[in-house]
């Protein structure tokens, strides 16, 4: 028997809740900084986020300092980076409609 929903599923790195990774951005530590891997080609272990205000507030906000899905280490100064970057992309995408 083929399952009908055959898509990847992700947790969300802000809210925790898992949903559609199509669904989500992906973040990837690159040469030791995290980094928006909007083209999802990044090599090595990625988080995932949803592209929404309360999502982005929770990951940026988190007392989490090690994030098992990346394997990492992201410091608030880089969350507060990434979270700069999703605000500016969301702003884009929301002039265009």
């Amino acid at each position: 028997m083929v399952k009908e929903n055959n898509r990847p599923v992700r947790t969300c790195i802000g809210c925790m809740r898992r949903d559609a990774q199509a669904a989500m951005l992906r973040i990837a530590i690159q040469d030791g900084n995290a980094v928006l891997d909007e083209a999802r080609k990044i090599p090595g272990r990625g988080g995932y986020l949803h592209p929404d205000a309360e999502c982005i507030e929770r990951f940026v906000k988190s007392k989490v300092k090690q994030f098992k899905s990346l394997r990492g280490e992201i410091n608030r100064e880089q969350r507060t980076r990434i979270a700069q970057m999703l605000r500016a992309r969301l702003d884009r995408k929301a002039g265009l409609e």
